[in-house]
């Protein structure tokens, strides 16, 4: 009897453990694979005052991410960079008085951003929770014109900013799974609606959110 209740107590000991320091050590160069679905609000208007419309693009991203961490102590900061390509897309169409419509298109986008986190756990595990914010960059396709035609499209490539939050979970000693949630401004792209309309300028408001899953792997 005695014997068990000693098996037990270093059993209890053992699963109570403190995570051990390398487990927690978040710092060096790092990269890793994400698939997300990202959603946008994509407002038309039209410079000869056309009614107005959301194309409101949906789809999937998958890309790639590298970055480089310092950590002292719980905190952990550091520079992130990433890649997507997408199948994101939407349209609209508006019946009210003159007609119009519209569509809008992702091909890829990227980001630079700063990472600050807190090295800390969850449910035993240890996890990095982390904000990040930094400069966005994408390529999309926009198309308008009548509802009937609306076959006229430009390409801009846009900038802005996006911010965010996330955790990477310790799945071993040096892999993790990240969950992340990040909203992105791409500002306004301008363009004519050439060849039918080049005199007509359909400006495009774009901001994304996307939720990312993925995972993270230590060099």
């Amino acid at each position: 009897m005695i014997k068990n209740l000693k098996t037990y107590a270093v059993a209890a000991l053992v699963a109570g453990a403190p995570i051990s320091a390398s487990a927690q050590d978040w710092s060096g160069f790092y990269g890793g694979l994400t698939a997300a679905y990202a959603w946008h609000d994509s407002t038309h208007t039209f410079s000869n005052g056309a009614p107005t419309g959301n194309s409101d693009a949906e789809g999937r991203l998958l890309g790639a991410f590298v970055g480089y961490a310092r950590q002292s102590g719980t905190m952990v900061y550091g520079v992130e960079m990433d890649a997507d390509i997408s199948d994101a897309s939407g349209s609209f169409i508006n019946p009210v008085g003159a007609t119009s419509g519209g569509a809008a298109e992702l091909n890829w986008q990227s980001s630079i951003r700063g990472v600050l986190g807190y090295a800390g756990q969850m449910f035993n595990t240890p996890t990095l929770f982390y904000g990040t914010l930094g400069y966005a960059y994408g390529d999309f396709d926009f198309t308008g014109g009548p509802a009937a035609a609306a076959t006229n499209r430009y390409s801009d490539e846009l900038d802005g900013w996006t911010v965010g939050v996330g955790m990477d979970a310790r799945l071993t000693a040096r892999s993790s799974l990240r969950v992340e949630y990040r909203y992105t401004d791409y500002g306004t792209a301008r363009g004519a609606l050439a060849p039918a309309f080049p005199g007509v300028v359909m400006p495009v408001s774009v901001e994304q959110h996307a939720l990312r899953v993925g995972l993270r792997i230590e060099f």
